[in-house]
């Protein structure tokens, strides 16, 4: 009776790590909440559906307007592959342990094997791939969306990813894989434009995340230079997140599934989530790119 005990303990544990797009979103409300302006809130979400189309359901948002507090939200507690979105809290927690002086953004990071992934990034094309500092790590995370120093970076963080999104949100349903929510990627941006603990590396973070190489989604028909954003990639996933410097301030999440067609084979042989989009994400990009600029004519009030 015992052994039978321990396996069906096992099993579960099992089942619980293994869990897909579909089983984590199974329980989630997918409801629009409106901005409290009524007609405002018409506009927007008009605007938004002729935009997105028969994709409205592949997408979630959450905008929030900083000084008017006027919001937007879309589906938004939909689990998504985070993709590359998550380097944002990544780069956060590691600066936090710096202002903390566990960590110190001239300590050199030894580049091991482990951290090799293709992808984002320049370290993985290097015929010899050098050592490199902490802070160098955090801006190649960020500017060209690294990947090697992305690993680089979370190989030696006293922490993980996980327990610093849970602590940070007070989400404790945050899976550990690499799941997360329009809703929390927000308040990982309030929190980093808000800046509670007065941490002086936070606004070089924010500087490198206007300076990203990647101008194809939320700045693609608005001004670069007031776009601090990070993007994420990841075979039927395209996503964007940031914070907009405008007449008002605003943060913005767009994240996105299947904007298109999709193959019918996963990439590599890999799992359900590795079928890729056909056309590697343009019509995705294009949506995430008209909605930032319907949201941009709406806080300047060019609507």
């Amino acid at each position: 009776m015992k052994k039978i005990s321990i396996l069906i303990i096992i099993v579960f544990i099992l089942f619980s790590k293994s869990c897909s797009y579909e089983d984590i979103n199974k329980n989630t409300e997918e409801t629009t909440i409106k901005i409290e302006n009524e007609e405002t809130s018409y506009k927007i979400d008009k605007k938004i559906s002729e935009i997105a189309g028969s994709y409205k359901d592949n997408i979630s948002i959450y905008y929030k307007n900083l000084d008017t507090e006027e919001e937007y939200l879309l589906n938004p507690d939909r689990y998504y592959i985070a993709a590359s979105t998550t380097k944002v809290p990544l780069c956060m927690m590691i600066l936090d342990q710096v202002f903390e002086g566990a960590l110190n953004l001239e300590d050199e990071i030894y580049y091991e094997e482990e951290d090799d992934e293709d992808g984002s990034g320049v370290l993985y094309y290097l015929e010899d791939v050098t050592n490199v500092t902490i802070g160098e790590a955090v801006r190649l995370s960020i500017i060209e969306s690294d990947n090697v120093a992305k690993n680089m970076l979370r190989r030696i963080s006293e922490i993980s990813i996980t327990d610093y999104l849970i602590d940070i949100t007070g989400d404790e349903s945050i899976p550990y894989e690499n799941y997360i929510t329009a809703r929390q990627l927000y308040v990982v941006l309030d929190r980093l434009y808000e800046n509670p603990n007065n941490n002086p590396y936070y606004e070089l973070l924010i500087d490198y995340m206007t300076k990203t190489v990647f101008h194809d989604r939320l700045d693609k028909y608005i001004p670069h230079d007031i776009v601090a954003h990070k993007i994420g990639d990841y075979y039927r996933y395209y996503h964007d997140c940031g914070i907009i410097y405008g007449k008002d301030d605003y943060i913005i999440v767009i994240l996105t599934r299947d904007i298109g067609n999709l193959s019918d084979e996963a990439y590599n042989d890999g799992t359900e989530d590795e079928r890729y989009l056909l056309d590697w994400g343009s019509q995705a990009y294009e949506i995430i790119g008209n909605i930032s600029k319907e949201i941009y004519l709406n806080v300047e009030g060019n609507y």
